[in-house]
């Protein structure tokens, strides 16, 4: 039977690396991913896991617990991409930040699931309607399963903010679009 997270993130704290190499492998794909929608610089995204992995090692005696080890490493993640991304280009700042582009994630997404192409584009579509920040709120609701809350804490947002967020972008998606349309963006992204 699979360990869950949070006794694997007890037992690396406490030193097992076994514990740290299960977490690695369990969340690697996952950081790739979220880290390729504020980046292309693919080599830049694995550097800055492979950083955020060996920080939290040196550093693991002095970790607390989590309510959710994938919340945390996605929130650790984005750090480590915005400070590596600010060093890298002067003019990046906090609060301009890298553009959020959930595209790379839906097109490996819709390769995965053998979609019909014309399909993959009209998502695009719909998506290239909704602003950065709403592309961002819905990849971590329905892609990554983040409760609005833990959205709230990552994108310093308040809960019912997020939740207007969502509601807004498929208003907007609904005004925009058929209704065919918009349920074909609905269930892409909640089916898994």
């Amino acid at each position: 039977m699979p360990i869950d997270d949070l006794t694997l993130w007890q037992r690396f704290i406490e030193g097992d690396e076994e514990a740290y190499a299960i977490i690695y492998d369990r969340h690697m794909s996952s950081l790739y991913s979220y880290g390729t929608c504020f980046t292309t610089d693919k080599c830049l995204v694995e550097d800055c896991i492979h950083d955020l992995f060996v920080k939290l090692y040196q550093n693991r005696k002095n970790l607390n617990k989590t309510a959710n080890v994938k919340f945390y490493l996605l929130t650790a993640l984005k750090h480590q991409l915005y400070n590596a991304l600010r060093n890298k280009l002067d003019t990046v700042s906090l609060e301009d930040g890298p553009i959020f582009r959930i595209e790379y994630t839906i097109e490996d997404r819709m390769i995965e699931r053998e979609q019909d192409i014309s399909q993959k584009e009209r998502i695009l579509e719909m998506l290239q309607t909704l602003n950065p920040h709403q592309k961002e709120i819905i990849y971590y609701r329905f892609e990554e399963g983040l409760s609005y809350e833990e959205i709230g804490t990552l994108m310093n947002m308040k809960t019912q903010s997020v939740q207007n967020s969502v509601q807004r972008a498929f208003k907007k998606l609904r005004e925009t679009f058929s209704a065919d349309d918009a349920l074909l963006f609905l269930l892409f992204f909640t089916t898994t």
